[in-house]
C-alpha cells in the first residue's frame, strides 16, 4: 500500500511530501529533500497489520 505522509526536511524545515510504500514493512532508507536536495535519513515503522505507520526524519549522518 503506497501512502503520502508530510514532513519537515531537517536541514532547510521546508514542509514536503515523501511517497512511503507500507507494503515493504518497516525501513530505514535515505531521500533527497525535494527543496534543497540534501540527504535526509527517513525511519518508517509500519504496525504488523501494516495498517498504522510512523515516519521520522533526521539529517544523514556522515
Amino acid at each position: 500500500m503506497i501512502e503520502e505522509t508530510t514532513v519537515t526536511c531537517p536541514a532547510c524545515w521546508e514542509t514536503i511530501e515523501l511517497t512511503v510504500d507500507l507494503s515493504a514493512g518497516s525501513q530505514t532508507y535515505t531521500e533527497d529533500c525535494s527543496v534543497c536536495c540534501r540527504p535526509m535519513t527517513v525511519r518508517l515503522w509500519v504496525s504488523d497489520e501494516g495498517r498504522e505507520y510512523t515516519v521520522e526524519v533526521e539529517p544523514e549522518s556522515d
